[in-house]
């Protein structure tokens, strides 16, 4: 074995590990975005219902990596795939509710149209419908089947989601610039003052889709390398490259750990754009270590007093 294989070998070793300790990290940090949205009254309400949505996705998406790498069963695979995908279809929900938000109007019709039962029900369905398009592929098809498939069916077809989901975004940001005149550089739908409602629901749509937008851009960046791995193992395995194995299972490796970064990332994202998760976070967490804090010195102080007066 050279020199250079060698470090190749243990670059492979070192990236697969930081990978297990991304996907880790991944899980616990989604974990902490659902208790926090679960637990801080004012963020259990419809605006959040998708960012809860994703971050399950993406905790599920975590947790399938670490389970795959240690059992490689097709059914893991099979989740693994069908949570990236209800990621990709939960960011396009985000901007389908979003504009029905801003073009329903009077408000109170869109309360009524979208519930929080039937905001539940979409996240349902939008799982049903992943693991049906996945789980028949990759338990029941053969190899060879699954080879075109995946790379033939399932990779254009998220591509094609991506990009409507892209459209959307920028049809719907256009909407909000026509609410809101400093956004726009012509003349936009007037807002009477005491419209107080409607400029706080297109600030709101505004900084939900700037999140997810940004969201959308990261999955898509870490997605792709491994979607040309697919396109790669379809012409390795059928003869039509002259690609190594190893060199394939290499890149395989490098390209599994860019896709891990996604569900690690976004809820950073969450952190750094979402005031209301912020500062529910915060209230959460913060006021819980000071209240054990102050129990905490409470029990010394009552301590204390019991020891001077039996002395």
């Amino acid at each position: 074995m050279t020199l250079q294989s060698t470090m190749s070998s243990t670059l492979i070793i070192v990236i697969s590990y930081c990978g297990a300790v991304i996907s880790g990290l991944a899980v616990l940090e989604n974990l902490l975005v659902m208790v926090v949205l679960a637990k801080t009254s004012h963020l259990r309400i419809k605006y959040f219902a998708f960012i809860f949505n994703l971050a399950l996705a993406d905790l599920a998406f975590a947790a399938m990596l670490i389970a795959y790498a240690l059992i490689r069963a097709r059914v893991l695979l099979a989740l693994l795939q069908s949570s990236f995908f209800v990621s990709v279809l939960t960011i396009l929900a985000v901007a389908v509710n979003r504009y029905l938000a801003l073009t329903i109007t009077p408000f109170f019709r869109y309360d009524a149209l979208v519930t929080r039962c039937r905001l539940v029900v979409v996240c349902l369905l939008l799982w049903c419908f992943s693991l049906a398009l996945h789980l028949p592929v990759i338990l029941v098809a053969s190899n060879e089947v699954r080879l075109i498939l995946s790379a033939w069916f399932r990779s254009p077809f998220v591509l094609a989601v991506w990009i409507v989901t892209a459209v959307l975004y920028r049809f719907v940001f256009s909407k909000i610039k026509s609410y809101v005149p400093p956004l726009a550089s012509s003349r936009g739908v007037f807002i009477p003052n005491d419209s107080e409602q409607t400029a706080t629901r297109v600030r709101q749509t505004r900084r939900l889709l700037v999140t997810l937008s940004i969201i959308l851009v990261t999955s898509f960046i870490c997605w792709i390398p491994f979607n040309v791995g697919q396109i790669m193992e379809y012409f390795i395995k059928t003869g039509q490259s002259t690609i190594s194995d190893d060199t394939f299972n290499n890149y395989n490796t490098f390209a599994a750990f860019i896709y891990c970064l996604s569900p690690a990332i976004n809820p950073l994202i969450y952190w750094w754009r979402l005031d209301d998760f912020r500062q529910g976070f915060k209230a959460l967490f913060c006021r819980r270590l000071l209240q054990n804090q102050e129990f905490g010195e409470k029990v010394d102080y009552e301590d204390q007093q019991s020891t001077e007066t039996i002395m």
